[in-house]
């Protein structure tokens, strides 16, 4: 039989329309399964010379390159899927631990995975690595920030003024003289600690005194009082009598920002780009205000004020000053207010609220609130203040704090790379390769929640006592975060770790006594997102990889009185 009229091979007569229709599914689906079959040999044959026991002395290699399906776009889909670990999941189904590192393409560009502790380590210890354009991608694309003002902010490539100091220098000592000196960071502490302190006093005369109750969940309750005291203690309180409504737009722009920044086009979803104009409206509104009332002169952050309603602290008010300096524009400014804004609540306040809901968790050890409110009577003053130094040397407190941080934290400390450089895995027997002009991220979700890494218990379950270790003298429990470098850093590494850090933990830490010390709460139960009654403890809101302390998906309702 003639091979060109084989049944088998015959092609079905089709009328051209359909053809126009089918065959680019076809070409498609080739190109599709080309691209899986291709990265999947690919993927095979690099696979053993990062897991093989016996090849500990060979040169350092890049990351394995994890199979994927779509040209270009690679991993980007499944990796922007709004479920918090639910890509790291799936990832680890298939590929081993054990390799340390992996190479993702997201959007067209390589992007290394680090995971193990070590090289996670190393990284953070390098100088070399930067984050420029990571920064720009920021402010241009979460804060919707011209580039060329991007850039002017940032001063990147630029040299010295007059003075012998870069533009990116004089950032580094704002961060180091207002938010790390323990002067300032003392004196905004306070100021948060005074704006809190009365509107917990208002809360007593108005809810739950002269032994009144309330019913009220309890972290949209915290979360109203905390953002209106750091807002006033770090940036005045001018800004919410001009932006009143500041409170409910920045919380919608948090709930959307990475929808931006992740590069979703405004007609996937107008509604994130619409709440951020509106957000910038409002802080455009009050920048215009203040620069009239302070007569574009804020007062010198090294002065006697240490606050002042204007423009609030020492670390505003510098900051205030190097955007004159650098001749930004309005817009730009308020722009990276709202970038401030975005570090100062997005993060502090859910913590405040996990470890409220952990220490009242009717389900959980009924002894931790009790252990706790010992813990806490040893800070309190005669006179009702908070002790801040006592506060913060709380062990049991502490390690509350840093538990809530390993679960709920989700960073990805990004670098890129100027050079080719090598890191160790499993503690230097092997190195990695990371190709320069790449980028590499380092994900908290990956230590934090390695279960060959917390075992005792499981890394899923909250442990109040985990960073706790027994004094071999005293027979004390004391806090501690030894054993932990590499696999735990929820406030990043490196150079680039978070300059509010040290302000950020005393506030959650003063938010959580001062209420507890405060009232009382009795659990009622849970509610989701739309206050309905459900049974369990909240889970993690519907949020991208990256978005720092991560939001429940729900609150505890509680019935809330005064303490006697």
């Amino acid at each position: 039989m003639d091979v060109a009229t084989a049944p088998f091979l015959t092609i079905p007569n089709l009328p051209p329309s359909v053809l126009i229709v089918i065959v680019p599914f076809l070409v498609i689906a080739g190109v599709l399964t080309t691209t899986r079959l291709y990265t999947t040999i690919r993927y095979c044959l690099a696979l053993p010379r990062h897991t093989s026991a016996t090849d500990k002395s060979a040169k350092a290699k890049p990351p394995p390159p994890v199979p994927y399906t779509i040209p270009i776009l690679g991993h980007a889909i499944s990796f922007l899927a709004p479920r918090p670990g639910k890509f790291w999941a799936n990832l680890f189904r298939s590929h081993p631990r054990a390799t340390g590192s992996c190479t993702l393409l997201l959007g067209g560009r390589n992007i290394y995975i680090l995971f193990s502790p070590s090289a996670v380590q190393a990284l953070f210890k390098t100088r070399g690595p930067a984050r420029d354009g990571f920064n720009l991608q920021i402010v241009e694309k979460g804060l919707g920030i011209d580039c060329k003002e991007g850039l002017r902010f940032f001063g990147i490539g630029e040299g010295p003024d007059h003075t012998g100091i870069t533009p990116a220098q004089q950032l580094e000592n704002i961060d180091h003289n207002y938010l790390l000196g323990k002067k300032s960071v003392n004196e905004l502490t306070a100021e948060f600690v005074r704006v809190l302190r009365d509107q917990v006093t208002s809360k007593l005369k108005g809810e739950g005194g002269e032994g009144k109750e309330k019913d009220d969940a309890l972290y949209a309750w915290l979360q109203d009082m905390m953002f209106n005291a750091s807002t006033t203690a770090f940036m005045g309180s001018r800004i919410l009598e001009v932006y009143p409504n500041l409170r409910e737009d920045f919380f919608n722009f948090d709930r959307v920002m990475l929808t931006m920044f992740f590069g979703i086009p405004k007609w996937l979803s107008p509604k994130a780009y619409n709440v951020r104009e509106k957000t910038l409206g409002g802080l455009i509104e009050w920048q215009q205000q203040m620069q009239e009332e302070c007569k574009s002169n804020p007062a010198d952050p090294d002065g006697d004020v240490d606050w002042e309603p204007v423009y609030g602290s020492r670390a505003n008010r510098a900051r205030q000053r190097y955007y004159a300096s650098r001749g930004l524009n309005t817009r730009t400014r308020a722009g990276i207010d709202l970038g401030f804004l975005f570090g100062l609540s997005s993060n502090a306040i859910p913590a405040a609220g996990w470890m409220l809901m952990h220490i009242l968790d009717p389900e959980g050890d009924q002894s931790l609130l009790s252990r706790v409110m010992e813990e806490l009577e040893r800070a309190r003053r005669d006179d009702g203040t908070l002790d801040i130094p006592t506060l913060i040397g709380l062990p049991l407190l502490h390690s509350v704090l840093h538990e809530v941080l390993r679960l709920y934290v989700d960073v990805l400390v990004t670098r890129e790379l100027e050079e080719d450089l090598k890191l160790p895995l499993d503690d230097g027997k092997r190195q990695v390769l990371l190709k320069k002009n790449a980028v590499v991220m380092a994900p908290s979700w990956l230590g934090h929640r390695d279960e060959a890494l917390w075992v005792d218990p499981p890394c899923h379950q909250f442990c109040a006592e985990r960073f706790l270790k027994t004094d071999p003298e005293t027979g004390k429990s004391v806090f501690s975060t030894s054993g932990t470098n590499g696999k735990f850093f929820p406030f990043g590494g490196g150079k680039s770790m978070c300059p509010g850090r040290v302000f950020g933990k005393q506030e959650i830490l003063a938010s959580v006594a001062l209420v507890l010390l405060a009232f009382e709460f009795e659990p009622l139960g849970f509610v989701d997102e739309q206050r309905k009654s459900k049974n369990e403890f909240p889970g993690l809101r519907k949020s991208y990889s990256g978005s720092g302390i991560m939001a429940m998906d729900g609150d505890m309702r509680v019935k809330i009185k005064s303490r006697k």
